[in-house]
């Protein structure tokens, strides 16, 4: 137990720091906006080019990239490491291609539903997306609570379930004392924890004197884990293309992600960002999913290869410093936690509830919206109660989700003012339906990833739909 004191140390300090660092920036946006309500939402326009790379990274990184993200590179080899760092040009993507659209705005939304209710002004679509958003969300966060959990357990000691309470406890510490500015502060915060932490444990793996023979003799063993196919030719090409599409390109449709560009500073903040945004990616990917990797030279025996990254931390440090070193996963997956949070609970009260009843006070908004955290919080927690052995492909499969329905809504919107709300409503359904059949076909059709079909499926469904609206509006001006 005695890791686990420096952990909670840690957590409460972060929590006091980044409450306080929050509390002296919060005047500035109340000057700027009086109503409460959007100041808990979004905090106002305040993020520069730093703030924005760290909080952008530190949301995107999240259990999968320290857990499930290691857990695969410890299972594959060095293909699944080779496979998960082009998602590094994710932060030129959101930051480059959709950044300035979305600073463009003449109005600041509080969230990403709240701007395509105003763009498409179609309450199906507001729906669909409100529902797909919080499902989804709900599914990742309990990805993030195994993580978490398994970390605790795995280097502390302690029960699987009172590492999950100790998590759960901590997250809605994080998330109920602030609004959306306490949680980018914070993202901030675990961002520079987790670097430091990461490159401490690559270090003292390398440190490690038999790594060299036992890479070699490993390696003799099993060849395939230097092969970019990885064990078993289970990476194939389609596979690996289609996973690019899945975590590269596809990002750009990743809710918790975009709402960050809604509290974009200016220009200058969004080119910082991207500089600083992509240097910290890389480091926050190639690291863990190389520690996977390096992982299972050191101990090829685990069952579970999800417990990679808390044997690392466990066997190679002192009980005091693995506390230490603990902070840095844990931190990663507090930053995607808290953000996911706050995001499904806010759609559920500013997108549905305060439709419904528009003269809720902003008070009564803040209130109500803590309470949702909560609900979400307990349903995440039942379903990760009991965990798989992998969560890398719960992970993967909520984010294709979100992508099928989001990902072309928000281009088409962004981009097209042509594209009605109809469709970019049935692209939205068409994408999450054939995601969906697609993700029940196991195993995976010619090795292609659901993510790519339903993509394509989606995007020629809303062009269709796009030119037979366009020709009927044609043959009406042409008859009257």
């Amino acid at each position: 137990m005695t890791s686990l004191i420096p952990v909670l140390i840690y957590l409460a300090l972060s929590l006091v720091i980044t409450r306080v660092w929050s509390a002296r920036q919060s005047s500035q946006s109340a000057l700027l906006n009086d109503d409460k309500a959007k100041r808990f939402f979004i905090g106002g326009a305040f993020l520069s080019g730093p703030l924005l790379a760290l909080t952008l990274v530190a949301t995107y990184t999240s259990a999968g990239s320290f857990i499930g993200g290691p857990g695969a590179a410890y299972k594959y080899g060095l293909g699944w490491v080779w496979l998960a760092v082009i998602q590094v040009p994710v932060v030129i993507l959101t930051l480059g291609v959709l950044g300035p659209k979305f600073l463009a705005q003449k109005q600041r939304y509080s969230t990403i539903i709240e701007w395509l209710d105003n763009r498409y002004n179609n309450n199906w679509l507001s729906s669909i997306a409100m529902l797909s958003l919080v499902i989804g969300f709900v599914a990742m966060i309990a990805v993030q609570f195994i993580g978490g959990a398994r970390l605790l357990s795995g280097v502390t000691g302690i029960s699987y379930e009172l590492g999950l309470g100790v998590f759960v406890v901590t997250v809605l510490a994080y998330t109920l004392t602030g609004g959306f500015r306490a949680v980018v502060l914070t993202d901030a915060l675990q961002g520079m924890v987790m670097l430091m932490g990461l490159i401490i444990l690559l270090m003292v793996i390398l440190s490690q004197p038999d790594l060299a023979s036992k890479l070699a003799s490993e390696t003799s063993n099993t060849p395939e884990l230097l092969s970019p196919h990885g064990v078993g030719d289970a990476l194939g090409w389609p596979m690996m293309l289609s996973f690019w599409v899945l975590i590269c390109f596809g990002t750009m449709g990743l809710p918790h992600t975009i709402v960050r560009l809604l509290a974009v500073k200016d220009s200058k903040s969004l080119k910082r960002g991207m500089i600083w945004g992509t240097l910290i990616c890389f480091l926050m990917t190639l690291i863990p999913h190389l520690c996977g990797f390096l992982g299972r030279i050191l101990f090829p025996e685990l069952v579970i290869p999800d417990q990679i990254m808390p044997t690392l931390i466990a066997q190679l440090m002192t009980p005091f410093w693995a506390g230490i070193l603990l902070a840095a996963p844990i931190a990663a997956v507090m930053s995607s936690v808290d953000s996911m949070l706050l995001q499904s609970a806010v759609s559920i009260v500013r997108d549905g509830i305060v439709k419904t009843r528009p003269n809720m006070t902003p008070t009564h908004q803040v209130r109500l919206t803590q309470v949702m955290m909560i609900v979400i919080t307990a349903l995440a927690c039942f379903w990760a109660i009991e965990p798989p052995d992998m969560i890398v492909w719960i992970n993967l499969a909520a984010f294709g989700a979100l992508q099928a329905v989001f990902l072309w809504p928000i281009i088409a919107g962004l981009f097209f003012p042509s594209v009605s709300g109809q469709s970019a409503l049935i692209a939205m359904c068409s994408g999450m339906l054939s995601y969906l059949a697609l993700q029940l076909q196991i195993p995976l059709q010619a090795g292609i990833h659901p993510i790519v079909p339903a993509l394509v499926f989606s995007l020629s469904m809303l062009l269709l739909n796009h030119i037979i609206e366009h020709a009927l509006a044609k043959r009406t001006v042409t008859n009257q």
